[in-house]
């Protein structure tokens, strides 16, 4: 006969997400036999045997992989797209019931340690220990994960052809003219066997899914593979919101083509380009919404608004084209989203963490509460877009999510992050991407590696007991921790006085007085003689770079030697009380922020808790606590912390008018420390009776924006960044002062 027949051969793929897929791809051929029945019986056999195979690799693979939780999947080819088949199998939960201190987490106590690499292009270690021996690319890999601690990557002299590649003890990661590869390793439990589940949580969760793209179509189409190979995406309604209508077909061509890939449903719909109020819109807020900014923020907006007020949902989950995914970002979600209606404090959860570099994180069970809002990759519920959407200014000019950052403190707010991100930039372009060494930023991100639990319902318990980021017991478990720690000691001896460092020096911020400089230098990457000026202490405290004991002659100068305590115990857990404007200083030697990284993003303090911030010594590995002596939270002894005057008054100054000039008319002094007790919306809104209040930079702030020419017109500003003088003003504002008296600025 001269038939012919579809036949389906099937293939076998390694469970790299946790599945055996069975891919049966449609295939055309003669019959051998010229019969139809003996051919359909070659197949059926080819079929059972192949799915004997899969079922037994499957199998394998479990005793092998216990954590991945495997799925087998089918997909089948027929000309037509079908629903996928799920067959579950027993997952491995790897986060305990129990939780364990001093910082929270639900790590069981068998952790075990999990490695994988990254290749950062112009990067390497500032502390670098190279090896003598040289070895080819693989060989030097596992000569290194042998190596454990004494090998943190592998630097190849030749890295075209993976030649000669040494082997690298270090710590801080820097810029370099070459890469390096970096062993990433982070932290895991063991299978909890025997634990119960732990949500009793019944209702079912009405979610969605929103990717904002522009015009990057490459880019979207990793981002939806990346999020489309999650088995837990079916359970989301997943849309793609594209704001530039000269690439909207382009790019709705890219998510139809990924969603037939992956076999799932996904609406692409077009944001509608703002129209111009020219009864409210000032010219110069005209302008501002042509802007990058303006158009990244009305498409939040929108999105915002489509999903919650038209769709309806309960929660969304917002990404951007330019993230990828670890295998548990949605099980992070399906785990929290029941705080929302546990803990009211609770606004949003994160998959970034701003703070998640790979030296610095380990702990992929644990989740922390952060007043900073994240963005990033984040679920949202309705009700507080509900609130937001209240006072969402028409041109919040610094960003989107720096108002969001705003209200957050506003109305005493917090998200759920990560210890270890759940996403991660991977394009080289973008809005948050503008130069080579934010690339590099990124790039020292971690990003989690544990593979999904959930087993496909609403609620999943895949980061095991999570009461303890309730506010009340969070906030119970953090007192505990600062009042355990060791407190980060240094003692300053004068060495030469009248004199400075021999050489550049680096500054570690405005101190009080030596010994506090002593504990940063002593701990620094720098040398331990740092230079400090009595009668100046806002000149700050600079370390030398040099080890030379002999300095240059300078009057108002006295060089110092910093001794501290030895060594940082890794078993220990210490803290360190800071302020503001020297946590930009102080950020690097703690795996904060990448050495020589400083002022790749904006210099504020990020995911910290009510101005708590965790940090681990780049060299010792030592887990350290910032505590902001500012803050309102007895994180700190009584003499450490700083606490607002009672007798300071906040007085409006003029328009244009400087603090100084303000408080001289009342026969009072402007108190420059009192200023960052006036700097928030609360304040601003009681003296001035602006509906609005957003983030700006500039040394004149808080102030309220008076000029109606001001795409900022009614706002009240604060600031998370800059440095704020009584003597800075600025025609188009008033300020709020912080007026004294003479006698008690004196005392």
């Amino acid at each position: 006969m001269n038939e012919r027949f579809q036949h389906r051969l099937v293939s076998v793929h390694p469970p790299v997400d946790g599945q055996c897929v069975l891919n049966l791809k449609a295939m055309s051929r003669k019959s051998r036999h010229g019969n139809s029945a003996c051919s359909s019986q070659l197949l059926l056999g080819l079929v059972l045997l192949n799915v004997a195979v899969c079922m037994f690799l499957v199998w394998r693979w479990s005793q092998v992989q216990w954590d991945v939780g495997p799925v087998v999947r089918i997909q089948s080819s027929v000309g037509h797209s079908e629903p996928s088949q799920y067959v579950q199998l027993p997952v491995c939960l790897r986060c305990s019931s129990r939780i364990r201190g001093p910082i929270p987490t639900s790590l069981p106590d068998e952790a075990v340690q999990q490695c994988q690499w990254k290749h950062l292009q112009r990067s390497g270690f500032d502390d670098a220990n190279v090896s003598s021996d040289t070895y080819g690319l693989a060989q030097a890999k596992s000569l290194c994960m042998l190596r454990g601690n004494d090998c943190q990557g592998v630097l190849c002299s030749n890295p075209v052809h993976s030649r000669h590649c040494h082997l690298v003890k270090g710590k801080k990661l820097a810029l370099a003219s070459q890469g390096v590869h970096v062993k990433e390793c982070l932290y895991a439990g063991v299978c909890q066997q025997d634990r119960q589940p732990i949500h009793t949580h019944s209702a079912e969760l009405n979610a969605a899914i929103v990717v904002l793209g522009h015009n990057r179509e490459s880019d979207l189409f990793e981002c939806l593979k990346s999020l489309l190979s999650l088995r837990e995406a079916g359970m989301f309604k997943v849309y793609v919101s594209l704001d530039d209508p000269e690439y909207y077909s382009r790019m709705a061509e890219v998510a139809t083509r990924i969603a037939k890939q992956y076999n799932q449903s996904v609406v692409t719909m077009s944001v509608p380009k703002r129209e111009v109020n020219h009864t409210s819109d000032n010219e110069e807020q005209q302008k501002w919404f042509s802007t990058n900014t303006g158009k990244i923020a009305h498409h939040y907006w929108a999105a915002f608004e489509r999903v919650f007020l038209v769709e309806e949902f309960t929660h969304a989950v917002f990404v951007e084209e330019d993230l990828v995914f670890a295998p548990d970002f949605l099980a992070l979600f399906l785990s929290t989203w029941p705080l929302f209606q546990q803990d009211e404090s609770l606004w949003c959860v994160s998959a970034w963490n701003d703070a998640g570099f790979t030296f610095a994180v380990s702990d992929q069970c644990r989740l922390f509460r952060t007043t900073y809002f994240p963005g990033l990759g984040f679920m949202l519920p309705r009700h507080s877009w509900l609130k937001l959407r209240e006072q969402w200014p028409s041109a919040p000019t610094m960003g989107w999510d720096y108002w969001m950052r705003t209200a957050f403190r506003r109305w005493s707010k917090e998200c759920i992050v990560p210890e270890v991100p759940r996403s991660r930039h991977f394009s080289q372009n973008g809005s948050s991407i503008t130069q080579a060494k934010q690339v590099e930023y990124f790039q020292s991100m971690a990003l989690a590696s544990l593979a999904s639990s959930c087993s496909g319902s609403s609620s999943c318990d895949h980061f095991g007991n999570l009461s303890y980021l309730i506010q009340a017991n969070y906030e119970s478990w953090i007192l505990r921790a600062t009042q355990m720690a060791v407190p980060l000691k240094g003692v300053s001896v004068v060495h030469q006085e009248g004199y400075q460092c021999d050489t550049e020096a680096v500054n570690l911020g405005a101190h009080a007085d030596p010994d506090t400089c002593a504990v940063l230098a002593g701990w620094s990457r720098c040398s331990k003689y740092f230079m400090f000026a009595p009668n100046y202490p806002n000149w700050g405290c600079r370390c030398c770079q040099d080890y030379q004991p002999v300095g240059k002659a300078h009057a108002a100068w006295t060089l110092y030697e910093a001794r501290t305590t030895g060594v940082l115990d890794p078993k220990n857990l210490y803290i360190l009380p800071y302020v503001r404007e020297s946590y930009v200083h102080i950020a690097p030697i703690f795996g904060l922020v990448p050495m020589k990284m400083n002022n790749v993003i904006p210099p504020d303090v990020r995911a910290e808790h009510h101005g708590l911030v965790v940090g681990r010594h780049a060299a010792f590995q030592a887990v350290v606590l910032f505590a902001d002596r500012r803050s309102e939270k007895p994180y700190l002894p009584k003499p450490m912390r700083v606490v607002r005057d009672a007798h300071i008054a906040p007085v409006r100054a003029e328009r244009g008018e400087s603090c100084d000039a303000a408080c001289a008319k009342l026969g009072q002094q402007c108190d420059p420390e009192a200023l960052h007790f006036l700097n928030n919306c609360a304040d601003m809104e009681e003296a001035f009776g602006c509906r609005y209040c957003a983030h700006q930079v500039g040394q004149e702030l808080p102030a309220y924006v008076a000029d109606s020419f001001q795409p900022t017109v009614g706002q009240c500003l604060v600031t998370f960044i800059s440095h704020m003088s009584c003597q800075a003003r600025h025609k188009a504002t008033q300020r709020l002062c912080a007026c004294v008296g003479r006698d008690k600025r004196c005392a």
